[in-house]
């Protein structure tokens, strides 16, 4: 009979699945990349549990969630364990490695399937990826600097088509980091997973060779960057590109057409305006907005909003941006040019 193992990490562990086995809301707020969710008491069950155990009495909540516990494995024995080869190897995690992991991991090992539990379950994981995402020196990371709409985001792509390491921020944050950056059908995720899917990217890239970003603001939609991370951007050296006003503004028409086909989508971006511009400019984007005059719209809020917003982005950082690009036209070719300039210009001051 195998021994239940208990692991301080749950990387490099082989060919293992990762069970989060608690509630489905404790899941949603954050886990392990990868991992799946079987939970051994569901979201009501844990909170009855939890209103008994401090309402009478902790040895009545341990009964009632014992006996919730036993049904629901039970139930996932024939549900989701009984094709599983021999061989198969789980790693299961709970909030802090207690009643919840130990439970399931005990049923598993007795029927002979070689099981690890995670020591300190997800407290464990959680402390240290806040631990690691601080520990980020080691890292090259060039930011790719812009006026909204140079396409920054399109360049990072074909960069890593290049084969060059990125990190795409705005993609992990579900968001394109301005008013108007909502994605259509997505909702961003918690702080906490952000943070997480933040560590998993950065675990990945190698800090022997530069990672590519783009000058992100310290918040992108709801989420923040942490703050170590945020001094290390701010420290980076940048790469600078210069688009044209008349490509720009085609380039957020095309990337932002769901916005013009339901103009209630941009009454949020108005609602933020009033009172940090004059009621006749508001007004003035309503008509034209109204009128469909999409082209003079964008022209208007990049001039008047964006563009100085970014001017004291650009100044403040003046001083770290050794390389500037000019993109007359933002067609694929020309960002493909972009894009092997950019390592040209990286390997030959390397």
């Amino acid at each position: 009979m195998n021994k239940i193992n208990y692991v301080d990490d749950w990387r490099n562990l082989g060919n293992i699945e990762i069970i989060d086995v608690r509630s489905p809301a404790e899941f949603e707020i954050d886990h392990i990349p990868g991992s799946i969710n079987i939970p051994i008491l569901n979201n009501r069950e844990r909170h009855e549990v939890g209103l008994i155990y401090k309402q009478v009495n902790p040895f009545k909540a341990k009964i009632l969630g014992a006996s919730l516990i036993s049904e629901n494995i039970s139930k996932f024995l024939k549900i989701n364990f009984s094709k599983k080869p021999g061989s198969w190897h789980p790693l299961i995690y709970c909030w802090r490695g207690g009643q919840r992991s130990r439970s399931l991991a005990l049923i598993l090992n007795e029927i002979g399937w070689r099981v690890s539990v995670l020591n300190g379950g997800y407290k464990t994981f959680r402390n240290k990826v806040l631990e690691e995402l601080k520990v980020i020196e080691s890292f090259d990371f060039r930011i790719i600097q812009g006026q909204t709409g140079s396409a920054k985001t399109k360049i990072l792509k074909h960069l890593k088509k290049l084969d060059a390491q990125i990190l795409d921020l705005e993609g992990l944050a579900c968001h394109r980091g301005s008013l108007l950056g909502k994605e259509k059908n997505k909702k961003q995720h918690s702080q906490r997973y952000f943070e997480t899917l933040l560590h998993h990217s950065i675990t990945k890239l190698d800090s022997n060779y530069p990672v590519y970003l783009e000058s992100e603001s310290s918040k992108i939609g709801n989420l923040h960057i942490p703050n170590k991370l945020w001094e290390k951007f701010n420290m980076s050296e940048r790469i600078l590109l210069r688009v044209p006003i008349k490509e720009r503004v085609k380039f957020l028409l095309n990337e932002y057409e769901h916005l013009t086909k339901k103009n209630d989508l941009l009454e949020p971006f108005l609602k933020g305006m009033t009172g940090r511009y004059p009621n006749k400019m508001i007004i003035y984007w309503r008509e034209l907005v109204a009128n469909k005059n999409w082209e003079q719209f964008v022209k208007e809020i990049l001039e008047n909003h964006y563009d100085p917003k970014y001017s004291f982005s650009e100044i403040k950082h003046k001083d770290k941006i050794n390389f500037e690009i000019e993109i007359k036209k933002l067609n694929k070719l020309n960002l493909d040019k972009t894009s092997k300039k950019i390592l040209d210009y990286i390997n030959s001051s390397n």
